[in-house]
C-alpha cells in the first residue's frame, strides 16, 4: 500500500454510503437541490446516487489514478453545492447525503469534503493500488483497519454531528 491509499479508500467508502441511500429514499436530495434552486427529478437523484456507489466501490477495488480524479471532482462538486447551501439558507433539514431528513449541512461537512476531495486529488497524482492489486501483510490489516475506523468517524461527522449539535441548542433554549 502507498499513502494514498487509506485516504483514497476512506473517500470511496464515503461515497458509496453516501450513494446507496439516494437510490432508496431520493426524496431528500432531491429536497436539498430544489432548496438551491436545482430542479432534478427523483430518477436522476437515484441514477446520480447508482453512479456515486459504483464510483467508490469500483475506484476502491480497482485504484487507479483516472478513478480517483473522478472520485475528487465528485467530492469538489458536492462541497460547492454544500457552500451554496449555506451561503443561501438552502437544504436547511438535510444536504440529501447520508438520506435522512436530520442531517443539514455544516461547515465540518464542507471541511470533511474538502480533505477527502484533497485525498482523492493527492491520489489521481501519485497513484494508489485497489484493493485488488494490494499485498497482503500485517501493515495491509493495520492500514484497512485505519481506513475503516477514519470511515466511521468521517459519517459520525457528516451524520450524527449535526443532530448533537442541534440537541445542544434545543437543550440549552430550554
Amino acid at each position: 500500500m502507498v499513502p494514498t491509499s487509506a485516504p483514497l479508500l476512506v473517500a470511496c467508502l464515503l461515497l458509496a454510503l453516501a450513494g446507496a441511500p439516494k437510490i432508496a429514499r431520493p426524496g431528500y436530495a432531491v429536497g436539498a437541490l430544489r432548496s438551491v434552486r436545482v430542479r432534478v427529478p427523483a430518477a436522476a437523484v437515484r441514477a446520480m446516487g447508482a453512479v456515486e456507489t459504483a464510483l467508490g466501490v469500483v475506484t476502491a477495488v480497482t485504484g487507479g489514478r483516472a478513478l480517483a480524479a473522478v472520485v475528487a471532482m465528485s467530492y469538489l462538486g458536492f462541497a460547492g453545492f454544500l457552500v451554496v447551501a449555506l451561503r443561501t439558507g438552502g437544504a436547511v433539514s438535510s444536504c440529501g447525503c447520508v438520506g435522512r431528513p436530520d442531517t443539514p449541512p455544516t461547515r465540518t461537512h464542507v471541511a470533511v469534503t474538502v480533505l477527502l476531495a484533497a485525498a482523492a486529488t493527492a491520489a489521481a497524482v501519485h497513484g494508489a493500488p485497489g484493493l485488488t492489486d494490494i499485498s497482503w501483510s500485517a501493515r495491509t490489516a493495520v492500514t484497512l483497519a485505519f481506513a475503516a475506523l477514519s470511515t466511521w468517524l468521517a459519517w459520525l461527522a457528516l451524520a450524527v454531528l449535526p443532530r448533537l449539535s442541534a440537541l445542544r441548542l434545543t437543550a440549552r433554549e430550554a
